[in-house]
């Protein structure tokens, strides 16, 4: 091609990339799908680094398509990118995300005013850029795609950007609350007593330490009555809750995947039993939810009580709590737990307790210990405010079971399983991204392990 040949086309291709139909398919395929999610930017956090460019790939396929077969492609985007968002917000590694598919017909989305408006939100910004895609095919096929392609590849970078400062970064070592607090089953075997492990739904690591003391506070009465030295700190978090399970019982990274393809794993659990501890859970949503009812027993948990069989004693289990995750309310689990902790038995025991009420969607407590909704809230954003409550009463309960004159001599172990996935980013910045809180009621025979055992800041 000779000098003035490549001038022409140089030509060609600055005309092509001023005309008005290449800027309407960058506003069709780009900034139209996206524009709503731009605008939440400053106010809430939805990552969404691979949509831009999947919805660009979309209208440009759909180019090519009959017009009805281009709304079922942008339905499907619209799945695709909401998927990528609760992945995302709920910590879940992609596989495992694609794993979970399965459960969506154990929770009620239908339960949530806000997942309804959700999903609505996603389809119609979704199917409204089919609209346009169609209503300005042939515009748009005469466009050149150069600077849409540019814009779709740009968002993601200025998402990333601007939300760096709330993304989780992967952890730097692996850390757990019962590694930290030196507890394995060689010094739970010596030390001789039961152990309650509870894993708390959504409690991360609290910014402000007066918010922190707002719940260790809860375990003072405890201290007092029973004698326990109450410790507390914080730890690394990977993953969702079963990810929180793996940390905590298997003193791993992973999730509830990774026990699903042998028979038997060499967790704490199982170390306890062959020791001649009774080991016990209790959850209360239905045991086949990530395949719990599969993998408990496989981590030696020989005793596990779930909703599907809890919810047959309607005198304890009277009522339900959650919307989404409709389940068993955090108090009468808590109720099971101290009841089982104060039967008689010849072995030693472990006890793990997951609790539930305090996962997104949450319900709020109506006329809360905090007064959330009031001008007196004691916790300023409504959100933290209103979680908090959920937290406390689990904490509240812990500290019945602990102060109980009764209860055999029993460590206690409390610990977020991750940071609470909070949208808005007034919310969000009340906690402290990749940590958990734990705290640790240890009778006074161990407390002087209280200075060797603080998790690092």
């Amino acid at each position: 091609m000779n000098s003035t040949s490549k001038k022409s086309a140089s030509n060609d291709m600055l005309k092509r990339l001023a005309q008005p139909n290449t800027w309407l398919l960058a506003l069709v395929a780009v900034v139209v799908p996206n524009l709503i999610f731009l605008l939440a930017t400053p106010y809430f956090l939805v990552y969404r680094l691979v949509s831009p460019p999947l919805y660009f790939l979309a209208a440009m396929i759909s180019l090519w398509l009959r017009p009805p077969f281009v709304y079922v492609l942008f339905g499907l985007v619209a799945i695709i990118d909401l998927s990528l968002v609760v992945a995302v917000m709920f910590y879940l590694p992609l596989a495992t995300a694609f794993h979970t598919i399965r459960y969506l017909a154990s929770i009620d989305v239908a339960a949530s005013a806000f997942y309804i408006g959700a999903i609505s939100l996603f389809l119609f910004n979704a199917l409204g850029t089919a609209w346009l895609v169609n209503r300005h095919r042939k515009a748009l096929c005469a466009a050149s795609p150069l600077p849409a392609a540019i814009l779709a590849a740009a968002l993601p970078v200025a998402d990333g950007y601007v939300n760096r400062s709330y993304v989780k970064q992967p952890a730097s070592h692996f850390e757990s609350a019962m590694a930290l607090n030196g507890l394995d089953a060689e010094s739970i075997t010596k030390r001789g007593r039961n152990l309650l492990i509870v894993i708390v739904e959504g409690l991360g690591s609290f910014s402000d330490p007066g918010m922190k003391a707002l719940l260790a506070s809860k375990f003072e009465s405890a201290a007092v009555k029973a004698g326990y030295s109450v410790l507390s700190g914080r730890s690394n978090f990977e993953g969702s809750t079963t990810s929180a399970e793996s940390r905590e019982l298997c003193g791993r990274w992973g999730n509830f995947t990774d026990y699903l393809r042998a028979e038997q794993y060499d967790c704490l659990p199982r170390q306890l039993a062959e020791r001649g501890f009774a080991t016990i859970s209790y959850h209360g949503y239905s045991s086949e939810m990530f395949d719990r009812d599969v993998w408990y027993p496989r981590i030696g948990i020989k005793e596990s009580h779930f909703l599907d069989d809890l919810a047959r004693d309607r005198q304890l289990f009277p009522s339900r709590c959650g919307s989404v995750f409709n389940g068993l309310c955090d108090g009468e689990v808590g109720d099971a737990v101290h009841l089982r902790l104060l039967a008689k038995s010849a072995q030693p025991m472990i006890v793990y307790w997951l609790t539930l009420n305090s996962h997104i969607p949450y319900v709020a407590k109506p006329g809360g210990q905090l007064h959330c909704r009031t001008n007196e809230a004691v916790i300023k954003n409504q959100r933290v405010c209103e979680l908090t409550e959920i937290w406390a009463e689990v904490f509240d309960k812990i500290s019945e079971i602990a102060a109980d004159p009764k209860l055999p001599s029993t460590d206690i172990l409390v610990v977020g399983d991750h940071t609470t996935p909070l949208w808005e980013k007034r919310a969000a910045v009340a906690f402290t991204r990749g940590k958990v809180d734990w705290y640790f009621l240890q009778t006074r025979q161990s407390a002087q392990t209280q200075l060797t055992n603080l998790s690092r800041p």
